[in-house]
This record gives C-alpha cells, sequence and structure tokens, in this order.
C-alpha cells in the first residue's frame, strides 16, 4: 500500500512539475511576443526594400477620418487606394481605430490603457512619449538604418534628422517622423496690389515699411470711396500672423518654441526682450485705427469677413490662402493681392520664419508584431510613389497606380491621398514645376496634375482661376523652404510642460494683446516675461536643459 501511495504521490509531482514547465514556457512565449522586439532580418537587397508581401500580410491602423464624400460604394476600409496597397505591397490594412481627427487623441488613450493599440498608426509626439513610457513600441533604428531607401532616407532626414527628435529614445529612434511640407507653415506676406497702386506704394523690402504701408492703407482711402472704412493689417483674437511679425526681429514667439542661449539655457521664444519692438509697433498701428479695434474678440472666420468686404489690405497666410476669404474679395469688390516675401527688420539678417516640425505626425510599430519592418516598407512606396517622386530613378508601379486612380473625377474629388491610409510629403516647389511647364507648353505635371488643369483651365469662374494662378504662379515662388527655423528643442513634452502649457499661451496672448491694444504700455512686457517664467516658463527650459544633457 505505501509502496503505490508513493508511486501515486510521485506521478502527482511529477504531473506538477510537467504543468508548471508548461506554464513557466507559454508564460515565457507570451512575453516574446509582447514584450520583446521581434528579430528582423535585414533586406536581401535594394530592391525588397520595395517589396511586395508574398504571402500578404494585414496590420491593423489607427485612421483618422477626414474624408465626406466617398466615392460610391467606397468608404474608409474598402476603398481603390487601400485595395492599391494591398495589390502593390502585399500589406492588408485594417483600420482597428477610426474616428474623427479631433477624437483621436481620446480614442488612443482609451486604447494604450487597455494595452490594445493598432499595429502602427502616426501620433503626435505627446502620445508617442506615452507609448515610448509605456514600453509599447519598437525600436526602429537598425531596422530604419536598414530598410530605408535613400530617398526616404533624404526626406525624413531633412534639416540633420531634425524631424527624429521627438522619437529619441536613450539615442535610439522609437518611431519614424511622417514628413509634411515646409511650406504648409511658410508664411506669405499677401497685400493688396490695386491699393499700393492706388497710393502709389513700392512693395516693403522690411517690415518698418510693411507697417507704414498698413498706415496708409488705414489713412488714405486706398479704395477711392470718400469713405474711413479700411484697415491696414489683419489680427484676430488669436494674434494669427503675429509670430512671423516677431520673427523679422528674429524673435520667435509661437507656443512651445523654446531658444538656446549662449549659456546653455533655454528661453521661451515669446519673451526675448527684441519682442518689445514689434509690440510697440503694432500698438501704434493699432491706436491710428490701421488694426481692427475689435479684433481681440473676433474668431478667424469674423475677422476675415473684412477681408471678404474688401476692407483690410495686409494679410500675412500661406501660399494656399488665395483659395479662401481672398477669392471672396476678388468676386465681392475686384480685389486684387500680390504675394510679397515677408521681409526682415532693419539692422536684422535674412528673413527666417520659425516652423513647427513639418511633420504630420510620428509613426510607430507596436511592439512584438511579427513584420515591423512593413512600416518602412510602406514608407519607401510613399516616398517614391507619392511624397518625392523626383527623387526616384523612373516611375514605381504605385506611382502609376497613384496617379491611374487619382484621375478619376470622384475619386479626385474625395482625394486621393486621404483616401490612402496616411500621406506624406517632400519639400517641392510646386510653383516652379508650373511654370516651366507652362513656358514649354505642356498640358500635365506629374504627381500634381489635378492643380495644374485648374491653374490652366479657360472653364473656372473668374475668381476661383485668379486663386489657383496666384497659388501657383505667386504664392510658391516667394517662398524659400531651405530658409526656416525649427524650436532648439523639439523632443517629448516634459512635465512641467504638459502641466502649464495651455496657461502660458493665455498668459501671452493676453498680456500680448494688452500691449497691442493700449491698455499696458509697452514696457509691461517685462512683467509679463516675469509672471510667464514664474508660472512655468523658466522650469521648463531647467527641464529641457536636464533632457538634453
Amino acid at each position: 500500500f505505501r509502496r503505490v501511495l508513493f508511486r501515486s504521490k510521485k506521478r502527482k509531482i511529477t504531473f506538477i512539475l510537467l504543468l508548471c514547465m508548461i506554464m513557466a514556457s507559454l508564460a515565457g512565449c507570451g512575453k516574446s511576443a509582447a514584450e520583446e522586439n521581434v528579430k528582423v532580418e535585414g533586406p536581401s537587397s535594394d530592391a525588397d526594400k520595395m517589396k511586395k508581401y508574398d504571402p500578404e500580410i494585414t496590420l491593423t491602423f489607427a485612421k483618422a477620418e477626414v474624408v465626406t464624400n466617398y466615392p460610391e460604394g467606397q468608404n474608409a476600409q474598402n476603398n481603390a487606394m487601400y485595395q492599391m496597397w494591398e495589390d502593390v505591397m502585399g500589406i492588408k490594412v485594417e483600420n482597428s481605430i477610426l474616428c474623427a481627427s479631433n477624437a483621436m487623441t481620446e480614442k488612443f488613450q482609451l486604447a494604450v490603457a487597455s494595452d490594445e493599440i493598432p499595429d502602427f498608426g502616426i501620433v503626435d509626439a505627446t502620445t508617442l512619449a506615452s507609448l515610448i513610457k509605456n514600453d509599447m513600441v519598437t525600436d526602429m533604428t537598425d531596422i530604419y538604418k536598414e530598410w530605408a531607401t535613400d530617398n526616404l532616407k533624404e526626406v525624413a532626414g531633412q534639416q540633420d534628422n531634425a524631424l527624429f527628435a521627438p522619437t529619441v529614445k536613450d539615442g535610439r529612434y522609437m518611431a519614424i517622423p511622417v514628413a509634411n511640407t515646409v511650406g504648409d507653415s511658410y508664411p506669405i506676406l499677401w497685400m493688396r496690389k490695386d491699393w499700393l497702386d492706388a497710393l502709389g506704394l513700392e512693395e516693403p523690402k522690411t517690415m518698418e515699411q510693411v507697417f507704414d504701408i498698413a498706415e496708409k492703407f488705414a489713412l488714405s482711402d486706398p479704395d477711392g470711396n470718400g469713405k474711413d472704412d479700411t484697415y491696414g493689417l489683419y489680427l484676430d483674437k488669436d494674434l494669427n500672423g503675429l509670430d512671423f511679425i516677431m520673427a523679422a526681429y528674429e524673435v520667435y514667439s509661437k507656443d512651445e518654441y523654446w531658444v538656446k542661449q549662449e549659456d546653455g539655457s533655454f528661453i521661451a521664444g515669446c519673451t526675448a526682450p527684441d519682442a518689445k519692438k514689434p509690440l510697440g509697433a503694432l500698438a501704434k498701428l493699432y491706436e491710428e485705427g490701421a488694426i481692427d479695434h475689435e479684433f481681440a474678440v473676433k474668431e478667424q472666420s469674423k475677422e476675415e469677413e473684412l477681408i471678404a468686404s474688401g476692407q483690410i489690405g495686409i494679410y500675412i497666410g500661406y501660399f494656399y490662402s488665395p483659395l479662401g476669404v481672398m477669392k471672396d474679395s476678388v468676386a465681392n469688390t475686384g480685389a486684387d493681392w500680390v504675394a510679397v516675401p515677408m521681409p526682415a527688420a532693419e539692422g536684422y539678417s535674412d528673413y527666417k520664419p520659425g516652423v513647427n516640425l513639418n511633420v504630420y505626425g510620428y509613426i510607430y510599430a507596436k511592439k512584438g508584431i511579427g513584420n515591423p519592418e512593413a512600416i518602412v516598407v510602406m514608407l519607401n512606396h510613399l516616398c517614391d510613389g507619392y511624397a518625392a517622386p523626383w527623387l526616384a530613378d523612373g516611375t514605381s508601379e504605385f506611382y502609376e497606380r497613384y496617379n491611374e486612380l487619382a484621375s478619376d473625377p470622384e475619386i479626385s474629388q474625395a482625394g486621393a491621398n486621404n483616401l490612402m491610409p496616411f500621406q506624406m510629403a517632400g519639400n517641392i516647389n510646386w510653383g516652379e514645376k508650373f511654370t516651366e511647364a507652362i513656358a514649354a507648353g505642356e498640358e500635365h505635371v506629374d504627381g500634381k496634375d489635378a492643380d495644374f488643369q485648374n491653374v490652366i483651365s479657360t472653364e473656372l469662374p473668374a475668381e476661383l482661376s485668379w486663386a489657383w494662378k496666384k497659388v501657383y504662379l505667386e504664392g510658391y515662388l516667394v517662398m524659400d523652404l531651405d530658409n526656416v527655423r525649427y524650436s532648439d528643442y523639439t523632443g517629448a513634452p516634459t512635465e512641467t510642460m504638459s502641466k502649464t502649457q495651455s496657461l502660458l499661451k493665455t498668459q501671452k496672448l493676453t498680456d500680448y494683446i494688452s500691449i497691442i491694444m493700449g491698455d499696458q504700455p509697452v514696457d509691461y512686457f517685462d512683467t509679463f516675461a516675469e509672471t510667464f517664467n514664474n508660472i512655468g516658463g523658466a522650469k521648463i527650459g531647467e527641464e529641457i536643459k536636464e533632457a538634453l544633457q
């Protein structure tokens, strides 16, 4: 009996030990899939970097919904562009998160909290920092180095790899920047050409001359109607355009813009002492009536009504501004506008605008997915076939398929680029391309043909034809896309930055407006800078220095 009992206990112990070993093995497998980066082999050749997966692979994605008019029978998941990605790359993209752009942050935070983020997505710097902190993304350093084409590295690595800054942890790239064009945030000085001509004025060469013209536009009846009903310079309650005026004085006042000092410390650009000069000039214009006295309570759309009605003569916008409210002023009042390069102020070097990092966001690969290199393969195809086809040696299948589909009126109306899972853009001056094509008598421009057709069309309404020509034959041509300035800190938000940025922004707007409106003297700027630093600015500067060290 004892022998039988011993054997029974021995078998039971053996079974328990075996069960423990199996459970430990399963636990180990779970860790390798969820917590450890999957070993990725390098490409077998350069051609492999543009591979088509066979068999096809599936990757889940977080898609921001921006299309409102899909082609008949198509939607965000099942459309011609998603199918094209499958056909060309062998990658099926499934939208596991699909929502409006303004809801994406909330949706993604829920996915992070439940540990159910998609295989890949394009996120902002704050969300990426959270993913990195929670060890949820793949280290892409070696994958990017081995799999990215030279063309992708040129587009993503512009400005000495500055776009990568928010992705770095311990010197490693935890995501890849999805580049956008600098042109989307490069400022253009749009001025009423008919008013300049009426007053016999030349285009300005300095910011002081801009202010002088703004004064004359308000006081010299440029529209000739005998009424005191014109303003020189556009401003609204959010001070749109002011940051680009400040840049003429080498002051970089954009939110979250930090400037390194000679001693190695950092200050918020909006607190730089030279900001007093443009603020003082604007206060003078406001006092003289050259700025709408109600600007501080008007949203952008409300203040732009003065442009549409022909009452404002200077608008600091972008290359695409004529397609907005400016074309309405053409239709309503016969206005004409000219694109003028933003000038530096007297005594300062060439104008260099402060711009945000030109990215749509940062593309991550979820930690543990089977084919993280597929993220780079997609970027390679997209770079050569859409974002920067001029870099490619010949046309790719992606390029040919994209342009074929984009020529379909229904797809073009929805936005061929918006129908894709995601897009990226390189820095190309389409104004130069369009001008060269027109001079050569060409009827098409690869990569931007739909817009080119609008530029050369003879069938559009007069104001729309005017707007398309202004965008590409003037707006683009006054931009210097290689001459911009980024913040000296573009890494992940610091602790104090995350907590106080909204408060700091409000403080800046409130005090800047109070100086412009004359409620406070220009020297009140010193009080503003002190307050700004006390409520978080100085602490953020210290945190940035520590982070970089």
